[in-house]
């Protein structure tokens, strides 16, 4: 019986996006099971959380961004929009209407409904964070998207207000998370052992060869 490992992520994190090359390399290597537990943004669901960061916490993140990206050999530029609405001026404070991010985020629940949801999750996070598509949230790219996971361009038409099924999914996903023992993204749980950080992932490793 293949381990199995739990991976929880956002769509507004790139350090969830950095993660996704290695995770893969983890399921054909060792071949892992992955079970995906999508989550909402942290400035949505824990807003207080992110309520006060300063400005050079703010600056030091787009520096490490950056860097990251480059250490990984990975495409990456900032998305414009930004998958969360932002209240201008205002750091890492989201604003009232969530549009984008709920569409989004009904996508995924759908994905979960077919047993697709790490498929269409690094396919969006790719989409969103790789930089190679100018107006990413384009009808057209996202149902491209929905393709490249053989899944049916009609799953596009969701609403703009979280569906009370999804949001009911979502919950319990950070409650599961919770319980785990931390509260950001990425993280990844080995037989019930939290691994916060995508530069957590070579002690992931390292735990399921030594298991």
């Amino acid at each position: 019986m293949p381990f199995k490992i739990e991976f929880f992520g956002s769509l507004q994190s790139p350090y969830c996006y950095f993660a996704l090359d290695r995770i893969e390399a983890l399921m054909c290597d060792l071949r892992i099971q992955v079970v995906m537990h999508p989550v909402l943004p942290g400035v949505v669901r824990i807003p207080d959380t992110f309520a006060d960061r300063s400005e050079m916490e703010l600056a030091y993140f787009q520096k490490d961004v950056a860097r990251t990206a480059r250490f990984l050999n990975l495409p990456y530029d900032e998305p414009v929009p930004s998958p969360v609405n932002w209240i201008e001026g205002a750091g890492w404070i989201a604003g009232p209407d969530q549009g984008r991010i709920n569409h989004l985020y009904n996508l995924l629940y759908q994905a979960h409904l077919l047993s697709k949801e790490y498929t269409l999750y690094a396919a969006m996070m790719r989409l969103i964070w790789s930089g190679h598509t100018p107006n990413w949230d384009d009808e057209q790219h996202l149902i491209g998207c929905l393709a490249s996971c053989d899944l049916p361009a009609n799953m596009i038409d969701q609403p703009n207000m979280l569906l009370p099924e999804a949001e009911h999914y979502f919950a319990s996903n950070q409650q599961i998370m919770f319980d785990c023992g931390h509260w950001g993204v990425p993280m990844f749980t080995f037989h019930g052992e939290p691994f916060y950080g995508q530069d957590r992932l070579d002690q992931l490793r390292w735990r399921i060869e030594n298991s």
